[in-house]
C-alpha cells in the first residue's frame, strides 16, 4: 500500500526498497505501532507518535539496563521533517553503549529481510515476464510459419518454396510435406516449358498454355505466342488474317498496328464496289453526251471539279464541253468505253476514298460527211461521293473514217469493211454486232433504232 516515508514524508509503497526521495531503507525495515497504528523505522525503537517502546526494542532495553539506568521520553528532532525521532535509554554507567547495551554487543542488521524479499519477488516477476515473452514469441512465430506456408503454396516460383523450406526447419511436418511435392511438381511444369520455349511454335505454346493455365511462364509464353502470330499474318496481308489475330490476340502488342494494316488495305485493295463506283459515273457522264443530256451529264460532275485544262470548272462549262462535240453537221456521238478499268484508291478521310483511273476511249462522229472515230486517252478522278471531280482528255489518232478497216476495229472483232462506198447501214451493223469490250450497253439502243 502507498505509505509517507517515516524519514521525509514522500509517499512510497511499503513494498519500495528504499524511499527515492531521502534513501531510507523501506522494505522490512517499518514497525507499526500496536497503540496508535503509526508506521515508523525498526531502528528507531519507540513511536514517534505516541512514545510507546517497539517490542523488540522494549525487550533489549530491558536486558541491557543497569539499575542506574533510566528511559528517557522521545523529543522531537526538530520542525524541518515534521517526525519525531526516539532517544535511546541513557547508560549511567561508564562503558553502556549508545542504546544501553554492553560494549561487545551487536546490533541487528538493518533492513536484511526486507532486500531477500525484495529479491525474491523480483526473481519471480523476472521470470513472469520472460514467460509471457517466450509465449508470444511462440505465438508470432507459429502465424508467422503459417502464412509463409499458404503464400508459398499459392507460389509458382521454385525459390520461394525452397526459401520456405530453409527457414522453417522446425514447421510441422505436414507443411513441409505438401511444399516438398509443391515444388517436385513445379520443377516437372518447367521440363515442358522448356521443351516448348525451344520449339518456337506456336501450336505447342498454346499447348503448354492449355495444358498449364496456371504456369509462372503463363505472361513470356502469351507474348511469344502473340509475336508468332503477328509474324505469320503479316506473311499474308490479307484482311481476314489480321482480323484473326485481333480475335486471338485482343490485348496483343501489334492489335494497333493490325488496324492500322487492315485500314491500308482497304485503302488500297480495290473491291467491286469500288468498280462499281467509277463504271457507273464514267457511263453516265458520257451516256449523258451521247444522249444530250444536260441534266445527267451534270449530276455526274462534282462542283469545281477540273475539266479539261480549266478549273473550278461550272455546271455551264460542262454542258458547254458536251455541245462542242456537236458540230455543224453532225448528227450524232458515240462514246464507247472499256469493259475494265485500272483503278488506284487513295485515303482522304476516314474510310472516305478517291478513285483514279487512265483508260482508252473511242468517239464515234457520224454526220452528213459520214461516220468518224477518234480514240483519246482519258484520265479521271472520282471523289467519295461518286462524282467526277478531274477529266481530261487527250486525243491519240488522227480523224478515221469508221468503216476503214483497222487493226484495233479487227481487235474488237468487227469485220473490214471497204472504202469506196459510203455505208448507209452502219446502225444494224452496230445493233447486230454489239461489241464486248468498250461499248456502252445504253449506247446501243439508240444506235439499234
Amino acid at each position: 500500500m502507498i505509505i509517507k516515508c517515516p524519514e521525509c514524508g514522500h509517499q512510497i509503497s511499503d513494498k519500495a526498497p528504499t524511499c527515492p526521495s531521502c534513501g531510507v531503507v523501506i522494505a522490512g525495515n517499518l514497525t507499526k505501532c500496536p497503540d496508535c497504528g503509526e508506521l515508523y523505522l525498526s531502528d528507531e525503537g519507540v513511536c514517534p507518535h505516541c512514545h510507546q517502546p517497539s517490542h523488540t526494542h522494549y525487550k533489549n532495553a530491558a536486558v541491557n539496563m543497569q539499575p542506574n539506568d533510566r528511559v528517557v521520553d522521545a523529543v522531537p528532532i526538530g520542525p524541518a521533517t515534521g517526525t519525531s525521532r526516539s532517544v535511546a535509554p541513557l547508560a549511567s554507567q561508564p562503558g553502556a553503549g549508545a542504546h544501553g547495551n554492553k560494549p561487545g554487543d551487536e546490533q541487528p542488521k538493518k533492513g536484511g529481510s526486507g532486500l531477500k524479499t525484495a529479491l525474491v519477488v523480483s526473481t519471480v516477476i523476472a521470470l513472469l515476464v520472460a514467460g509471457v515473452c517466450f509465449y508470444l514469441y511462440q505465438q508470432a512465430k507459429e502465424r508467422q510459419e503459417q502464412e509463409e506456408f499458404e503464400i508459398a503454396m499459392k507460389s509458382q516460383e521454385p525459390l520461394v518454396l525452397q526459401g520456405y523450406l530453409d527457414t522453417f526447419r522446425d514447421a510441422p511436418q505436414a507443411h513441409r510435406d505438401s511444399i516438398m511435392a509443391h515444388l517436385d511438381q513445379i520443377k516437372s511444369n518447367d521440363k515442358d516449358w522448356e521443351n516448348a520455349l525451344a520449339s518456337a511454335s506456336g501450336t505447342i505454346l498454346q499447348n503448354y498454355l492449355d495444358t498449364h493455365p496456371n504456369s509462372p511462364h503463363r505472361a513470356v509464353a502469351m507474348r511469344m505466342l502473340d509475336s508468332i502470330d503477328w509474324a505469320y499474318c503479316s506473311s499474308l496481308k490479307t484482311e481476314e488474317a489480321f482480323k484473326e489475330y485481333q480475335t486471338k490476340h485482343p490485348d496483343g502488342n501489334w492489335y494497333a498496328d493490325s488496324e492500322e494494316a487492315i485500314r491500308k488495305l482497304k485503302a488500297s485493295q480495290i473491291t467491286d464496289g469500288d468498280r462499281s463506283i467509277v463504271a457507273n459515273v464514267l457511263h453516265n457522264f458520257f451516256f449523258s453526251i451521247n444522249t444530250r443530256d444536260e441534266a445527267g451529264l451534270t449530276s455526274s460532275v462534282a462542283k469545281g471539279l477540273t475539266l479539261l485544262d480549266k478549273q473550278g470548272a461550272s455546271d455551264a462549262d460542262v454542258v458547254e464541253m458536251m455541245n462542242k462535240q456537236y458540230k455543224e453537221g453532225t448528227t450524232s456521238v458515240t462514246w464507247r468505253l472499256p469493259g475494265s478499268y485500272d483503278i488506284k484508291k487513295r485515303e482522304i478521310g476516314d474510310e472516305r476514298y478517291e478513285y483514279s483511273t487512265s483508260f482508252t476511249a473511242s468517239k464515234d462522229i457520224e454526220g452528213t460527211s459520214g461516220t468518224h472515230t477518234k480514240r483519246y486517252r482519258i484520265s479521271a478522278k472520282v471523289n467519295p461521293d461518286g462524282k467526277i471531280s478531274f477529266l481530261t482528255m487527250t486525243e491519240q489518232a488522227e480523224e478515221k473514217k469508221a468503216d476503214e478497216g483497222t487493226a484495233d476495229k479487227a481487235k474488237s472483232t468487227e469485220k473490214p469493211k471497204t472504202t469506196d462506198k459510203p455505208k448507209t447501214t452502219e446502225k444494224p451493223k452496230a445493233a447486230d454486232k454489239p461489241k464486248s469490250t468498250g461499248q456502252l450497253k445504253s449506247v446501243e439502243k439508240p444506235l439499234a433504232d
